[in-house]
């Protein structure tokens, strides 16, 4: 009894082929993965841009007393009082005024 091998032997087509889905699949994996990271990266940018409009407006409210402060200064050094009965317009008085009188 004789024995024989036999060999299987791939065309080229096939390992083509073969070739090709790997890399498919490698391709899929590698997209999917940047997807993610994409996803990830733009909602830690939202995050960073939500602080820093919080912060500038801190900022902007530390910038709106400071100016308070300092026309209140200005106004004491050149001696401006401040009045402390005011008086407010309003439509329903004008039928109170009287014309050319």
């Amino acid at each position: 009894m004789e024995t024989s091998r036999e060999t299987i032997s791939y065309s080229r087509q096939t390992g083509l082929l073969l070739f090709f889905i790997l890399m498919a699949a490698v391709a899929y994996v590698y997209f999917l993965n940047m997807s993610v990271v994409h996803v990830v990266l733009q909602k830690q940018t939202l995050h960073d841009m939500q602080e820093l409009r919080n912060e500038i407006a801190l900022l902007e409210s530390d910038y709106i007393k400071a100016q308070h402060l300092i026309a209140e200064r200005m106004a004491s050094v050149e001696g401006v009082a401040t009045k402390k009965s005011k008086l407010f317009v309003s439509r329903n008085a004008v039928e109170e005024l009287a014309a050319n009188q």
